[in-house]
């Protein structure tokens, strides 16, 4: 049996009129962390009221740093803007689904990298525990609105 547990980012760039101005699926690294969580829930050493170990889904933080992101990563490499996470659901048996759209003049830089934080995430930049980075190129988004879409899956096959 092979356990495979992933991460994807499908970005929607939409114009003022609601046209979709363009589509980007990114399939990405996840960090340490995940792999830790897991370890300690099998171990049954995982503390459910640890920060450090709390990978819940809180906010999307947009920076415009091009480190190239790795396993032990623990923040954005230049974190410029936050937001809390709008939509998080559990569409079948081993998937999460978890969403934020950012309105025309929210993160209005040239956004080269992305992440997901957990734990004890606030609204404060670099707070909470990275689950996810990955590495985009979307011009500032004055005329457009981004709806940004994260699936971690867990799949178990043979």
């Amino acid at each position: 049996m092979q356990l495979e547990i992933k991460g994807a980012w499908d970005i929607v760039a939409v114009d003022l009129s609601g046209r979709v101005v363009w589509k980007k699926h990114i399939d990405n690294l996840l960090m340490a962390v995940n792999q830790s969580v897991r370890d300690a829930l099998l171990m049954g050493t995982y503390d459910a009221d640890d920060p450090a170990t709390d990978i819940s889904i809180k906010y999307f933080a947009f920076g415009d740093g091009t480190s190239a992101p790795t396993v032990n990563d623990t923040r954005l490499a230049s974190e410029r803007y936050r937001k809390q996470v709008t939509q998080i659901t559990n569409p079948q048996a081993g998937t999460v689904s978890s969403a934020v759209s950012l309105g025309t003049n929210e993160a209005d830089f040239v956004i080269t990298e992305i992440g997901v934080f957990g734990g004890a995430a606030t609204s404060t930049a670099n707070s909470g525990t990275l689950l996810s980075r990955v590495l985009v190129n979307i011009p500032n988004n004055s005329n457009i609105v981004l709806n940004i879409y994260r699936t971690d899956t867990c799949s178990i096959g043979g």
